[in-house]
């Protein structure tokens, strides 16, 4: 009995301190389970400069019913779908406002690949051939004008072999000068508020922990007492 109990309370604790990732939706976007956030994905307004995007927002526009993406929520979202993962490299937050997760290199696969799909990209290289390479860049209002996500995925086994899968948040100076670019490289980053309609709080995977350990700790104190 003791033993189910432990292993209930090992589950409970793995579990709280799993993270939640993407859905992917029929609707040529993504939602973000941790925030409940709609983000279209990669591809779809890159034909259209951002400074196009940002006037195509009001009701009976091209975008009705999206809206900017700020700076926070297109961190949360990086933070929660790719700092989480096991990746060959991970570079915080720095103090300027750059961080960038890696992996892949020399490897037929990476961690990136699974939420690579489900974002889409903007452009593509060398379809089908050894040095294959699909890519993006979102624009979303920084701290200081506009800042960049970019998501790099090496497909090609040619490039595989020297470079690293790559997403990267760069918060750390003003772009703006990209905000009238016609290169299909660029995507505007736009967002739907909780789609998934959650009125009510996950617990912090802390608090579920100290939950979890307080069973733990119950459970012993009954085991021993019954062996007494």
């Amino acid at each position: 009995m003791f033993k189910k109990i432990l292993s209930v309370i090992g589950f409970l604790v793995l579990s709280c301190t799993a993270n939640a990732g993407l859905i992917d939706t029929s609707e040529s976007s993504f939602i973000d389970e941790t925030t409940s956030l709609e983000w279209m994905d990669f591809g779809i307004n890159n034909r259209d400069t951002y400074d196009f995007v940002t006037g195509q927002l009001e009701a009976g526009q091209a975008y009705e019913g999206w809206r900017l993406a700020t700076r926070d929520e297109v961190y949360d979202m990086y933070a929660n779908t790719f700092l989480v993962l096991d990746a060959d490299v991970v570079s915080p937050l720095d103090s300027i406002g750059r961080s960038s997760v890696g992996d892949g290199r020399n490897e037929p696969v990476s961690v990136l690949d699974s939420i690579f799909a489900v974002m889409g990209y903007n452009t593509l290289r060398q379809e089908g051939s050894p040095f294959e390479l699909r890519w993006a860049t979102g624009l979303f209002q920084g701290g200081d004008g506009l800042s960049l996500f970019q998501t790099y995925d090496v497909v090609g086994s040619f490039e595989k072999k020297f470079s690293n899968d790559s997403v990267n948040f760069y918060n750390h100076r003003n772009f703006d000068s990209y905000s009238d670019s016609t290169s299909l490289v660029y995507s505007t980053m736009l967002i739907k508020n909780d789609v998934l309609g959650n009125s009510t709080t996950v617990p912090e995977p802390s608090t579920l922990a100290i939950f979890a350990f307080g069973m733990f700790g119950l459970a012993s104190r009954k085991f021993k007492k019954n062996n007494l």
